[in-house]
Formats: structure tokens, C-alpha cells, sequence
């Protein structure tokens, strides 16, 4: 019994430090979320991770005045967009359907202007070390656009423009081995895939699919170059791929001609046939060769056209021919750099004329194919392109 007294004031003693520890441990992690929500949340919007997938974006307005939703992708990083702008450019559009001349005109604006261009696609402007962090143009804004810095370890070091930065984006609808259950798509979907990018983010510097928000874009150029020299364009594509991959087989089938070209048009389209059937009908399955490519280039531009009346604010948008470099080189490029507001400080990068391949197909292909063209084509789309058939 003697000892009871003391060994109940120890006891006691013990509890009142475990419960000022306690309130010390709590007061740290509220003053820490306090932090997280005032501090970081107002100076960096919040990543969220949609692993699950399920989740969709705000609604938007579609061609008919309705709302429609555009779903977000499963394992992809969206950035909610704030209410306040990041300083930094807008964004100006490039929107291409590969191999149209993407990487040329945006060449010749860095040159000409002596200012960096953006780029949705992350891989293109980040060094290849291990650490290498994706810089985007807006500095509180990880999901890009992206640009190359001004480290000089990928391009020549330019400043961005102070007021629009030409930003590569080909959108979507643009596989190459597939069939329409791939490259059918919706304008709300196209658009997605248009903001829809990847970069190394830190702190892991894993490949992260991210997307940026539409309303970021201020003005659009779109560009469009010959259907027949685009899609044989694409071919040489595959074949700088297979080259790449060391498929010495496929490249000693497909030489690179007019009949390793036919070859390739075939077996695409025996690829996608049975898909082709189920969105065409078997009675109607087109018969020009390399049907698939010259709906999708058809699609693309459709969709081009599309998407961007559902971004909620009017986009200026400048129609530009990449034949036009070749007819009238400073005439183009002045057209260009008025529109983002640039002025030309340095040389015009030098055009090299490709050859347009118009002996490839024959009348009654070339028939076939502006046949199929114009039965997809929107009045809009058909306006700019018929000038080629």
C-alpha cells in the first residue's frame, strides 16, 4: 500500500505527456494541411491521378446546343484549370494530321522569330537523362504545354514568345495500324485527345499521361496538306519505324516505291476489313486503295474543324496549305508570324521541295479515292481540300 500513492502520480504523469505528445503530433498535421490547401492549392492547381477511370470532364457545348461530357482516360494525370491564369503564353494551335508538315513550320517560326515553340508531347523536348524533368511553359502548371528550356541540351535556346506559343497537337484519329472501332471518334473525343499530352513530372520522372484544359487555347492554325502525298508520307513514316526496329523482313517486302506502297495500302486494308464490315456494310466497304488512311485524313479534318467550335470562346483560326511554303515561301511565313503576332529577326529556314508522288495512282484510283473523300468530307473539309482531286 505504500507504494500506491507514488505509483499512481507516475501513471498519471505518463498520461499527460502521451496526451500533450498527442496534441502536439494533431496541431502539426492541421497546421501542415492548412499549408497544403492554402499555400499549394493557390499556387498549384491539383493533380489529380483518375486510375479507376469513371470520372468525366465538365460539359460542353456540341454542334447542337447540347451537353455532352467528355470522358477522361483511366491512368492519366488531369490538371484542374484554375480561376486565375499562370503567367506565361497563350497557346496557339498547330494542329496537324501527321506527317503534313508539322515539324517544318514549326521550325520555321523558332528560326524566324527567334522564339520557342510548344509541344503537347513531352518526350520530344526533354533530355534524354535519367533525372530529366518535362518543362512545361507554365511554370505553376505541370501538364504542359512543353517547350525545350533554355538549356541547350535539345534545340538551340530561344525564350518563348511573350504573347503566343505555337503548340504541336495532332489530336486524335490518327492510328496508323487500325481499323474504325480505333480511329472513329466524337468531336468532344477528338478534342480531349487534342489537350491530351505526356511528360517525366517529378519526383519519380515516370512517363505521365496529362491534359490540359481547352479553354487554355487562345488561337488555332490548321494544317492541311495534299491527301495523296500526306497519306504516302505516312507510309514512309512505317517504314523509318521498321527501320528502327530492325524489321529487315518487312523492309525487304515493302521497298520504298510505289509497290511497297500498294503492298502496304493492302494489307491495312485486309487488317481492318472485318471492321470495315460492321461500320460500312460489306456492300459498301470501300474499294480505294488505302481506304482506311484517306478516311481518317478525311475524319481528322472533319473533327478538326468540329472540335474546335465546342471550346467555350471563339478561336481565331488560320487555314494553312504546305504546299504554300513551296509557291510562296516569305508570303506564307509573314501570313504566319502576323497571325501569332511575331516578328520575323531571323532567316526563314530553306524549303526543300518533296516530290508529290502523282504517279503513284492511276486516274481511275485517283477516282475512287476522291470518291470516298467527298462522301465523309463536311461541307467545311470539302471547301479546303477539293482543290487536290
Amino acid at each position: 500500500m505504500e507504494f500506491a500513492v507514488p505509483m499512481a502520480t507516475t501513471m498519471q504523469a505518463l498520461l499527460t505527456i502521451r496526451r500533450t505528445k498527442m496534441k502536439a503530433i494533431t496541431a502539426m498535421w492541421i497546421l501542415i494541411g492548412l499549408y497544403y490547401f492554402t499555400f499549394i492549392g493557390e499556387n498549384r492547381s491539383m493533380i489529380r491521378s483518375t486510375r479507376r477511370g469513371g470520372e468525366s470532364k465538365p460539359a460542353i457545348t456540341n454542334d447542337g446546343g447540347r451537353k455532352e461530357k467528355v470522358p477522361i482516360i483511366s491512368h492519366q494525370y488531369t490538371l484542374r484549370p484554375k480561376d486565375d491564369k499562370s503567367s506565361g503564353p497563350n497557346i496557339a494551335w498547330l494542329m496537324s494530321f501527321p506527317n503534313s508538315g508539322t515539324s517544318y513550320t514549326m521550325t520555321l517560326v523558332a528560326k524566324a522569330s527567334n522564339r520557342s515553340f510548344a509541344t503537347n508531347y513531352g518526350h520530344e523536348v526533354t533530355p534524354k537523362e535519367r533525372n530529366a524533368t518535362t518543362l512545361s511553359i507554365y511554370p505553376h502548371r505541370p501538364e504542359g504545354p512543353f517547350w525545350p528550356g533554355m538549356s541547350g541540351k535539345m534545340l538551340a535556346p530561344r525564350p518563348l514568345p511573350d504573347g503566343l506559343v505555337l503548340t504541336k497537337t495532332h489530336c486524335g484519329s490518327r492510328c496508323m495500324d487500325c481499323g474504325p472501332q480505333e480511329y472513329i471518334q466524337t468531336a468532344a473525343e477528338f478534342l480531349q485527345k487534342c489537350t491530351t499530352g505526356h511528360a517525366k513530372l517529378a519526383p519519380k520522372q515516370h512517363a505521365t499521361q496529362v491534359q490540359y484544359p481547352p479553354d487554355s487555347v487562345a488561337k488555332a492554325i490548321h494544317l492541311i496538306r495534299n491527301p495523296f502525298t500526306n497519306i504516302i508520307s505516312r507510309f514512309h513514316q512505317k517504314i523509318k519505324s521498321q527501320r528502327d526496329k530492325n524489321e529487315t523482313e518487312w523492309l525487304s517486302a515493302h521497298p520504298n516505291n510505289s509497290s511497297g506502297f500498294f503492298l502496304w495500302c493492302k494489307e491495312m486494308d485486309q487488317f481492318s476489313y472485318h471492321q470495315d464490315v460492321l461500320y460500312f456494310g460489306e456492300e459498301n466497304v470501300p474499294s480505294a486503295p488505302c481506304h482506311g488512311e484517306f478516311h481518317k485524313y478525311t475524319q481528322w479534318h472533319n473533327l478538326a474543324h468540329a472540335s474546335l467550335e465546342l471550346i467555350g470562346h471563339d478561336v481565331p483560326t488560320l487555314t494553312l496549305y504546305y504546299e504554300d511554303y513551296k509557291d510562296s515561301l516569305i508570303k506564307t511565313a509573314n501570313r504566319l508570324l502576323n497571325f501569332l503576332e511575331l516578328e520575323m529577326v531571323g532567316e526563314l529556314r530553306e524549303y526543300a521541295a518533296t516530290t508529290e508522288f502523282s504517279d503513284y495512282f492511276t486516274d481511275s484510283q485517283k477516282d475512287e479515292i476522291k470518291t470516298l473523300v467527298r462522301s465523309f468530307a463536311s461541307n467545311s473539309t470539302w471547301g479546303k481540300i477539293h482543290h487536290y482531286f
